[in-house]
């Protein structure tokens, strides 16, 4: 599988990722060698191999059980909020009016 400067390009354009047209392809050239490398070791057989380490075997959640409690009365979770409006949070607004980023 090799990536082209299109995919590429659309990729970055996607992850919000500025590159220009030299970027674009040198990373697509760096990224080609790196799925190289991958075919090979595609070509290995690796069936009854076992898993190798994992410092995160054994690990178990230490999180304590969600248990239902009373939320927090409108007035107190408000109190510390830099502006509300009609009993909500108030934020800056993220989008444009067309929807699009600012």
């Amino acid at each position: 599988m090799r990536i082209n400067t299109q995919e590429l390009g659309s990729m970055a354009f996607d992850a919000r990722i500025a590159l220009d047209g030299d970027e674009t392809a040198a990373l697509a050239a760096d990224l080609n060698k790196v799925l190289e490398h991958l075919d090979i070791i595609k070509t290995y057989d690796l069936d009854g191999v076992p898993p190798t380490f994992t410092p995160l075997a054994g690990i178990r959640n230490v999180m304590r059980d969600d248990v239902p409690a009373p939320s927090l009365p409108q007035p107190t979770a408000l109190a510390n909020a830099g502006d509300t409006e009609d009993g909500q949070f108030k934020v800056p607004p993220i989008l444009s009016e067309d929807g699009g980023d600012r």
